[in-house]
């Protein structure tokens, strides 16, 4: 049920060959344990995906901030940034991000 925080961000660059996709879920599971997502890769691949568990719901907004930050940056370390595809943000997680 990871249905708290949902983005999905491309990063296209067709002259260097880019294509990334990357995707971030963020929810409680049927345990009540926070989850959160993080799924990458080339775009139209089914791509990699790795779960971080967190202790609580602060942890857990604390991942997603530090994984947008990491693309916010993706301009000066690949030559392209990502841009927001999907976006599902109930609780406003995105406000925390500066």
């Amino acid at each position: 049920m990871l249905d708290a925080f949902t983005a999905r961000l491309e990063a296209c660059d067709p002259a260097r060959g880019h294509f990334r996709a990357y995707r971030i879920d963020a929810g409680t599971d049927l345990f009540g344990d926070w989850l959160v997502d993080v799924t990458y890769g080339r775009i139209g691949s089914r791509g990699r995906t790795i779960r971080h568990v967190a202790a609580d719901e602060a942890h857990a907004r604390k991942i997603v901030k530090h994984c947008l930050q990491r693309r916010g940056s993706a301009k000066k370390r690949i030559g392209v940034g990502y841009q927001i595809r999907e976006l599902s943000d109930s609780g406003g997680w995105l406000g925390m991000v500066a």
